[in-house]
């Protein structure tokens, strides 16, 4: 190995540590959590995903269903998406480009998503967009103090909205027959 050789192959090393330590751990908190939200969610884990929600929390959905911003307790809202998304035979939440910034005990994080909805037969809606969630430190964690969907497209039926609450407590008692204990 020549002189340099040896020097592009120190300075990849080094750029390669310097990548890796990028991200700090309440960065890796916040990403966790960002992506906790849309996982549990899909499993119908609302007593998990209830923990990444500050006490109240402002939830802002009027980009898809127009209305104002609502500030709402966790339990509430726990239980009104506990009411929804376990009547849809499947949800999946996909997120992308997820960027996260920190200004002391307080942080915003801004995500693409596409969130699939699928029930019966032929019943598809699914929606796409960015997430600006705005986040708090609370002890050694990060808590979720608002959720932002900007909506930019849709596909598929509106339709299945109104139908998902009709199977949500039967799915959901279903769902939570297959829990395992240990």
């Amino acid at each position: 190995m020549n002189l340099k050789q040896y020097w592009l192959l120190l300075i990849g090393v080094l750029a390669m540590n310097v990548n890796a330590q990028t991200t700090t751990l309440d960065e890796a908190k916040i990403r966790s959590n960002i992506n906790s939200f849309s996982a549990l969610a899909d499993q119908g884990a609302f007593e998990y995903l209830g923990r990444l929600f500050a006490p109240e929390l402002t939830v802002d959905y009027t980009t898809l269903f127009g209305g104002e911003a609502q500030q709402v307790k966790r339990q509430d809202l726990m239980q009104q998406w506990a009411g929804f998304l376990p009547g849809f035979d499947a949800t999946f939440h996909d997120l992308s480009n997820l960027n996260v910034t920190i200004n002391g005990d307080k942080a915003n994080a801004t995500v693409d998503f596409t969130a699939s909805h699928w029930l019966g037969e032929g019943g598809f809606w699914a929606v796409s967009g960015e997430y600006e969630f705005g986040l708090e430190r609370t002890e050694d964690n990060w808590q979720i103090t608002s959720v932002k969907l900007n909506r930019e497209a849709e596909q598929g039926s509106r339709d299945v909205l109104a139908e998902a609450p009709k199977h949500a407590a039967q799915n959901f008692k279903a769902r939570e027959a297959l829990k395992v204990s240990y």
